[in-house]
């Protein structure tokens, strides 16, 4: 069976009706994207995103964008759409009003305007459990590495029969995902990790934002690992460390961390 991005390719414009104002696009099933769609999507959910150009209704383009640390990983997806979206546009190199120098891709036009469609709402990113469950563990994967995290942090060991904190401190793993999305959104993200891992995460509201985020504890960061460890990139191997810093090293790991930010905040 042909998927949407098939069907259009091979029929063109039938697959869109005209409208008063330009072009609008049949919303074809859910089940009919093709593996190459879902991949698209993958790259959408978190940091990357479709742009509808006002201009051409019926045409989009996706546009990936990463900090300089991320650079291998921004070439890397660049390296998995690009047969996709056969497009010879190239990474280019930006400095923000932060003075954070970034890099980005913009694929060009493409004929994925169906895909916008069944993620965007009023030009704006929407989530929904009936279109996440259609994605697996290699668009989670994406989604995992543009806006997950593992957070290695120390914490008191409390006597439970005299409330007081031991004089040693305990490491514990814990993981967020950046969603920041109103509530009903982010726990569809977190139903559909759980239908993928079987480990549901926690919603937690963001305070200065006023959106939510999901956390994970260490047995619920292990069955995220263990489902998205195949498709994730060796570059981004370090958002799936599960293994505590001795207490001995963390200082000087800290010192040199601190160092690195120094340096990218000068050049």
């Amino acid at each position: 069976m042909l998927g949407p991005l098939q069907l259009v390719k091979l029929i063109g414009q039938s697959a869109a009706k005209p409208a008063r104002n330009g072009w609008k696009v049949q919303r074809l099933p859910l089940s009919m994207l093709t593996s190459e769609e879902k991949l698209l999507v993958g790259c959408v959910l978190g940091d990357g995103s479709l742009n509808r150009r006002h201009k051409y209704k019926n045409v989009c383009s996706l546009t990936m964008s990463h900090t300089t640390p991320q650079l291998s990983y921004l070439e890397w997806k660049v390296k998995q759409v690009r047969p996709i979206l056969k497009s010879k546009a190239k990474i280019i190199r930006s400095v923000n009003n932060f003075g954070i120098e970034y890099f980005s891709w913009e694929s060009g036009f493409s004929s994925f305007v169906h895909l916008y469609e069944l993620l965007y709402k009023n030009k704006k990113k929407k989530f929904s459990f009936d279109f996440l469950k259609e994605l697996g563990p290699r668009e989670l994967s994406l989604f995992w590495c543009d806006d997950g995290g593992i957070v290695k942090c120390l914490r008191k060991k409390v006597d439970p029969r005299t409330g007081k904190a031991y004089p040693n401190l305990l490491q514990e793993t814990q993981g967020n995902l950046a969603v920041y999305e109103p509530k009903e959104e982010t726990d569809a993200v977190a139903s559909w990790i759980q239908d993928l891992t079987k480990e549901k995460p926690k919603t937690s509201l963001h305070k200065k934002t006023g959106l939510y985020y999901l956390r994970f504890n260490k047995k619920q960061l292990t069955a995220l690992v263990n489902c998205i460890k195949e498709y994730t990139p060796e570059c981004m191997s370090n958002k799936l460390d599960l293994t505590l810093i001795p207490l001995s090293e963390r200082a000087q790991v800290q010192k040199q961390r601190a160092i690195r930010r120094q340096e990218r905040a000068a050049t």
